[in-house]
């Protein structure tokens, strides 16, 4: 956060100003015994010390819980008061109103520093007098003399009109921050209303959640060479178009590779290309959004481990699903062919994993198309070179579980900075609406399934990751893979899996540890983990909100761990799809947003 600049000044400014309350009253409790005058002037800084201080807490209480705001204004230990992070939270919750907030604190410490220059000279009238005491003059006498000399420089002082003034400015504080509690976004906006975008946004997933689908179901057949195969899935899409107002195009980057009878990866490096998907839109309409039951998501998923039972004319079920464009493209698509593209005069020599193989054996321009997925009624599904993994082919693949364990500890030098992190969560959340009820996301996920690339060799490396293109896994059998039987789901305690399994790796990014190693003794039955540990492990953690990552962040969590939201628990409904982008994906953007201008000092 060294790049924040001036812009990370609240918290500095609030820990002088308080210091500086304490030292101008403790003058007072000593003159009270001179004059009346001035233990009503150490009332008066009291109360406006204790006013300045609440608006404080409650100001600290937007990003912080209660008690650890109560801790840092009763310690006012320097230590406490250092902390970029929750300064770069402050300027995010203040939003415009960060200056005129640092500006009031700094009117506030001009006071209270002429407020001591002031009591240096009414200290220097008590020294004098004690050294100039006559040995005949009575001590009541002499606290007269004293107190008649402090009454009269005090009224000749600007102590009035000091403590009117930080009277007025606390006013103006406690004004501010009630005005900047009333402008949160989140207060504005109606939840059975959505705005345009939000529509737009939503109906861009639905796009993108069907075309992956489809995606999916041709790449589970298009290779009969290997019984199984693994593909890494970007989870953002590269590129999103709507064609003369009709045919969705969508680009996916994926890597794809077979696995060996043991359950490893074949040999070789996996094969990264894109996918340029167009969609008609009746399909992706007339599909909607079903979610199925667990019945129905474990038949689907038992499709990932038995051969996919599709109907063929006699011999088509030897043949690589890869197939001409016997079609013309739409009018907004321009298709450039390779001369060696995929077409069905060759599908019956080789394979997908060789076809594509030996098309990237030589240098391919990006926009040179080198097949043909599937092409029907409903879809399109063109191969193209991946002009990101061309540049640096990684073959090292790197868990989030992993980085977990090892990246994202404090401390390290790689460490993660919190705005990465915020946006990470965002992708991943995002990665929910647009994949959710397809194969590439399992209902009950976890950090191990979200994968990153060209991170280095291995997990002690101390260069930071980049976190910003996570990718999804997915196994799947071939046409001629063997039966296995299907997994079997025991019941889920949360309301939502897929939302709970958010929940628990934004927990884990907060945490900068796994959600085991997490756990408490309240959270086991007689010392031992049982089948909802892991549920009151999150629940806990989320109302805790303990960590660096905010109250606001927290809050989201809480909502995704215990699935509260207006509008039920079935993420089929077209209101909870909007609730989840107000409430999880909009807060998460601002954050992340917010957070990275004061990072880069804007």
């Amino acid at each position: 956060m060294e790049g924040a600049g001036l812009a990370l000044a609240i918290l500095p400014l609030v820990f002088s100003a308080a210091k500086r309350y304490d030292s101008v009253v403790t003058p007072f409790l000593r003159y009270k015994k001179f004059a009346k005058e001035a233990k009503t002037y150490s009332k008066e800084l009291r109360i406006q010390s204790t006013i300045f201080r609440n608006e404080c807490r409650n100001l600290l209480e937007e990003v912080i819980d209660h008690d650890a705001a109560s801790g840092m204004l009763n310690l006012l230990s320097q230590e406490t008061w250092s902390d970029n992070y929750l300064d770069a939270q402050l300027v995010q919750q203040l939003g415009e109103s960060w200056k005129a907030c640092t500006e009031i604190i700094e009117l506030i410490e001009e006071r209270l520093l002429d407020i001591e220059d002031e009591n240096q000279c009414f200290g220097s009238i008590v020294d004098q007098e004690r050294q100039a005491i006559p040995k005949h003059m009575r001590p009541k006498e002499w606290k007269h003399n004293v107190g008649k000399k402090l009454c009269f420089s005090f009224s000749k002082s600007r102590l009035d009109r000091n403590i009117a003034a930080l009277r007025s400015h606390n006013d103006d504080l406690r004004t501010l921050f009630s005005q900047t509690q009333r402008m949160a976004p989140t207060a504005t906006r109606n939840p059975t209303e959505p705005s345009r975008d939000t529509r737009n946004d939503i109906q861009k997933y639905r796009t993108i959640r069907e075309a992956s689908r489809q995606v999916y179901e041709a790449l589970s057949t298009a290779c009969n060479k290997h019984t199984e195969h693994l593909a890494h899935f970007r989870v953002q899409v590269e590129e999103i178009t709507f064609n003369g107002g009709s045919a969705p195009q969508v680009k996916f980057n994926i890597a794809f590779t077979h696995m060996t009878l043991a359950g490893a990866t074949g040999s070789g490096e996996p094969i990264w290309f894109v996918v340029d998907s167009t969609i008609n839109e009746q399909t992706t309409t007339s599909c909607g959004d079903h979610i199925p039951s667990l019945d129905e998501l474990g038949k689907t998923l038992k499709r990932q481990f038995e051969p996919a039972v599709v109907h063929h004319p006699r011999k088509t079920k030897k043949c690589v699903r890869f197939q001409p464009p016997v079609q013309a493209p739409s009018p907004g698509l321009q298709i450039t062919m390779a001369s060696d593209a995929f077409s069905s005069e060759n599908c019956m020599k080789r394979d997908f994993c060789d076809d594509i193989r030996r098309c990237f054996r030589a240098p391919r321009e990006p926009n040179e198309c080198v097949g043909v997925l599937a092409n029907t009624d409903k879809c399109k599904h063109y191969v193209y070179p991946s002009p990101v993994m061309s540049r640096c082919q990684p073959s090292k693949a790197i868990s989030l579980g992993q980085l977990i364990r090892s990246k994202l500890k404090p401390g390290l030098i790689g460490g993660i900075p919190v705005h990465e992190r915020i946006g990470l969560a965002k992708s991943l959340a995002i990665a929910v609406l647009q994949y959710h009820a397809t194969p590439w996301l399992r209902l009950s996920w976890r950090s191990e399934d979200i994968i990153f690339f060209g991170v280095g060799e291995t997990t002690q490396s101390q260069e930071s990751p980049n976190l910003s293109a996570p990718h999804l896994n997915a196994k799947f059998k071939g046409p001629n893979g063997q039966l296995t039987l299907a997994p079997t789901f025991s019941p889920h305690i949360a309301r939502n899996p897929v939302l709970f399994s958010l929940g628990v790796v934004l927990l884990e990014i907060a945490h900068a540890a796994t959600l085991e190693s997490l756990q408490q003794p309240s959270d086991l039955t007689n010392g031992m983990e049982y089948q909802h540990t892991e549920f009151f492990t999150a629940r806990r953690l989320a109302k805790s909100k303990r960590s660096m990552m905010g109250v606001k962040y927290h809050n989201i969590v809480e909502q995704l761990v215990e699935c509260v939201f207006p509008c039920g628990d079935d993420l089929n409904n077209d209101q909870l799809q909007v609730a989840f982008h107000k409430d999880v994906i909009c807060p998460l953007e601002e954050l992340e947003e917010g957070l990275r201008k004061v990072h880069l000092g804007a």
